[in-house]
């Protein structure tokens, strides 16, 4: 037998083709079984065109089915009172004690993370940031500045509202006579210039005899000073 490179064009198409062939060679029970199938195939298909076989749609219901059906509401009915059924279930269900989210109050001031989480609206992001404003303002003053933590809009500030209160203010004072620039600077309400013109106004000046007595110092404004005034001592 010559290699393939050497047959000619005719050559290669006869074995081509022989090849082919062979693949989809079939035995005996092969062609049997590929006959039945055609056979059962045919079958369904002139059944189906007689409308012999019906789809599962098209059967009637026994006269008893009809009778039962018929003393059944509506569907829409039926969803309807399902509806108001469970309306009415779920409205007399009462969860028990432990599953029952009790009103909870909290003093701003001496309050920690639990406590606050406590509060409807308030996770442990939120309360940590609170205890934190709190560290760093010395205490709170008035419940409204919880609107300076930062992430409390003014939902979650109405939220909160009717769960907190501040019964006796104990604030950490700065001395004013004592304080540097870093703790001066280290309050949320005063920025470094502020803190730098309250330093030098007492080194030129001598010690403050009274907290207004920083009215009359530079850059410090008439809002400013009533917000960080609760803050301040000369003691």
């Amino acid at each position: 037998m010559k290699p393939y490179f050497f047959l000619t064009v005719k050559e290669r198409c006869r074995t081509v083709a022989r090849r082919t062939a062979c693949l989809f060679a079939f035995t005996r029970g092969d062609r049997r079984a590929m006959s039945l199938l055609l056979i059962l195939l045919a079958g369904v298909v002139a059944l189906r065109a007689s409308a012999v076989v019906k789809p599962a749609k098209m059967w009637l219901a026994s006269p008893e089915e009809t009778e039962i059906l018929a003393q059944l509401p509506q569907t829409e009915e039926r969803v309807h009172a399902a509806s108001r059924d469970t309306v009415s279930r779920s409205a007399r269900y009462i969860p028990p004690a432990y599953m029952q989210k009790r009103k909870f109050n909290v003093d701003l001031n001496v309050a920690d993370t639990f406590d606050l989480q406590e509060i409807r609206g308030i996770g442990s992001v939120y309360a940590k940031r609170i205890v934190a404003h709190r560290e760093k303002l010395g205490g709170f003053v008035h419940v409204e500045q919880l609107r300076e933590v930062w992430g409390i809009d003014s939902l979650t500030y109405s939220r909160m509202l009717p769960s907190v209160y501040i019964a006796s203010p104990v604030l950490r004072k700065i001395n004013l006579n004592q304080a540097d620039i870093k703790t001066l600077r280290n309050h949320p309400y005063l920025d470094y210039y502020q803190a730098k013109e309250i330093y030098l106004h007492r080194m030129k000046k001598g010690d403050f005899r009274s907290v207004e007595e920083v009215r009359d110092v530079n850059l410090m404004d008439a809002e400013t000073f009533a917000r960080v005034a609760p803050y301040l001592c000369v003691d």
